[in-house]
């Protein structure tokens, strides 16, 4: 596992998922056990599940990736994606220990396909949408996320690369690498067009605020959502020791004490 800081807090940390690892996920397995994740009116507007606005139907609905969220705990592979999810988010927040102030919790996890003719257009993982004439969310999901995590699972695929172009960043993780980047304005990014084959990957983000409006409303509770966030602070600390990036006599208490010049692998 190797984290290169590619610029704009966009990090690309390869071989995250081991080669074993990797041959584990079974893409099949996914698309058999998971029902994909549907569509919902708001009055006379239609969004996906996960808040994205259908503008036409005829020429949206085939752009639209397809998303695997229910049921995806059951597969026997899920354990082997988190755990990796995790070692790379430690990573991150080594390079950014400021983060971690504003990390209390990981949501959204979900698998997703990109087949030929998919494809994103630019965004960032924080906007919320509206109903029409009010401030009233139609999905509040985006609300409150601070990381976003792309595992990449195969190779198979065409095009599909991830376009970061506030910073010109073009980046196709190999399968098994992984981008973790800001969820915000700052990371704003583009799935470009899969032109052949199928492209999959997990998504998740590193979230914090109350997500009360979501329905991950039972993740809120408080002692284990705080006994989350400390298991994930000594992890990072622990880390850091053991590749000796600071004084042991250093408090460790405040980790915005740690933060430092980031390495930049452009």
């Amino acid at each position: 596992m190797i984290a290169n800081h590619l610029g704009g807090g966009i990090v690309l940390i390869e071989d995250l998922l081991s080669k074993e690892e990797l041959d584990s996920i079974n893409l099949k397995m996914i698309e058999d056990t998971c029902p994909v994740q549907g569509f919902k009116a708001v009055g006379e507007k239609l969004f996906l599940e996960g808040g994205y606005e259908i503008i036409d139907k005829k020429e949206d609905i085939p752009t639209f990736a397809s998303r695997y969220s229910d049921n995806i705990e059951s597969l026997p592979f899920y354990d082997t994606v988190n755990d990796a999810m995790h070692r790379g988010v430690v990573e991150y927040c080594k390079l950014f220990p400021v983060a971690v102030e504003s990390i209390t919790n990981c949501v959204g996890r979900h698998f997703i396909k990109y087949v030929s003719g998919n494809f994103m257009g630019p965004h960032s993982d924080t906007s919320l949408s509206y109903k029409e004439g009010t401030v009233e969310p139609t999905s509040a999901i985006a609300l409150g996320n601070t990381i976003t995590v792309s595992i990449i699972l195969n190779d198979e695929f065409e095009g599909g690369s991830l376009l970061f172009n506030t910073w010109d960043i073009i980046a196709k993780p190999k399968a098994g690498s992984a981008l973790y980047y800001p969820s915000n304005y700052i990371g704003s990014h583009q799935v470009d067009e899969v032109t052949s084959g199928t492209r999959w990957a997990f998504l998740a983000f590193y979230s914090h605020g109350d997500r009360t409006f979501t329905s991950n409303a039972s993740l809120e509770k408080y002692p284990e959502r705080y006994e989350w966030t400390m298991k994930l602070r000594e992890d990072i600390i622990q880390s850091c020791k053991e590749d000796g990036l600071f004084d042991p006599s250093v408090d460790l208490k405040n980790l915005n004490r740690l933060q430092r010049k980031v390495r930049y692998d452009r």
